[in-house]
């Protein structure tokens, strides 16, 4: 909201007119007398010509806009805004996203696994609030994408947005991505931590097992929820390997080891969800997302951004330019 400090002072502004009339309409008040002199050369004086005349108004017109905003200044003009403080942590949280070829399965109509699972995770993101948020990549590797970060824009437009599968090559490193994923919480200050797993397959690739890096997240106190996604029904696939730019078309053979992944979700640290459509896929982050909502205690705090300066400036370049375009331009002598 704006606002201003001391609004006394915008009294002041209603003596402009007065002054400007006096300046410029009263003609008995005598003054000074222009002379263009690099236009002269001994000629007979003529009125200005329209790009002068042009240049005359405009000097007289920032050189009261100016004053103008040298009372505005003096108002204490401020932009009041309230500020919400988190008095208490929120929770560290990695989204663990699989990239494999078979995300790009197309059972979740009009999107393919992998589109559904981002648009669903960007959901969740918006509705959090005061959380370390962060993003694992896994394909035949594993790469941390964002770390934990509370700038969620960041965590959207520069990793969730530029994922895209077969990023990481065409196999399944379920494994390295949860491992990363806990390793990175391990350092996070935070108490309450958890990893969220969107997967579709087997673990094929990497050099840590999935139930090794489950029982690592366990040890380390971090819950782990694992999101199976897929249907049982054989679906068209359409997937571009963006090394080669080659695009690759067929169909898939429908569902995973649903009971694979339900032994990662180790009780009482892990759950396992099935997603098997667009609503419960948005169900299930709806559940994790108010299992994992903790009470937050929020102060609102009023802050007055002063925007002085910004007025004195413009008031400072005003007289300036007010002052070269009559020195410069129209050659004025007095």
């Amino acid at each position: 909201m704006w606002t201003f400090e001391a609004p006394g002072y915008l009294v002041l502004l209603l003596l402009l007119p007065l002054l400007v009339g006096l300046r410029h309409l009263w003609r008995a008040r005598g003054g000074r007398i222009s002379l263009p002199l690099g236009l002269w050369k001994g000629a007979k004086l003529t009125s200005f010509q329209p790009v002068l005349a042009f240049f005359n108004a405009l000097s007289h017109l920032t050189f009261w806009l100016a004053w103008g905003a040298v009372v505005l200044a003096l108002a204490g003009p401020i932009i009041t805004h309230q500020k919400k403080l988190y008095l208490n942590d929120g929770s560290d949280i990695m989204i663990v996203l699989d990239e494999s070829p078979s995300m790009a399965a197309r059972d979740f109509p009009p999107q393919s696994r992998f589109d559904a699972a981002k648009a669903v995770i960007t959901r969740f993101v918006h509705g959090r609030q005061n959380d370390e948020i962060g993003l694992v990549l896994f394909g035949s590797e594993a790469l941390l994408s964002v770390p934990l970060t509370t700038d969620y824009q960041t965590f959207l437009h520069e990793g969730l947005d530029r994922a895209q599968v077969m990023g990481l090559g065409d196999g399944t490193a379920l494994g390295m991505g949860i491992a990363v994923a806990a390793l990175h919480l391990e350092k996070a200050p935070g108490k309450n931590k958890m990893i969220v797993v969107l997967t579709d397959g087997d673990n094929n690739a990497g050099e840590i097992q999935p139930g090794t890096a489950a029982e690592l997240a366990h040890s380390l106190g971090i819950r782990l929820y694992l999101v199976g996604i897929g249907t049982p029904d054989t679906v068209p696939l359409e997937v571009r390997d963006p090394r080669t730019g080659l695009t690759y078309s067929g169909t898939l053979e429908g569902g995973f080891h649903e009971n694979f992944l339900r032994s990662l979700a180790i009780p009482p640290w892990g759950q396992y969800f099935s997603a098997s459509s667009p609503g419960s896929l948005d169900s299930i982050f709806q559940s994790i997302d108010s299992r994992e909502t903790s009470s937050r205690k929020i102060q609102i705090q009023v802050v007055n951004d002063q925007l002085y300066a910004y007025f004195v400036l413009g008031a400072l370049a005003m007289l300036l330019f007010s002052f070269f375009v009559r020195k410069l331009v129209l050659k004025e002598i007095m």
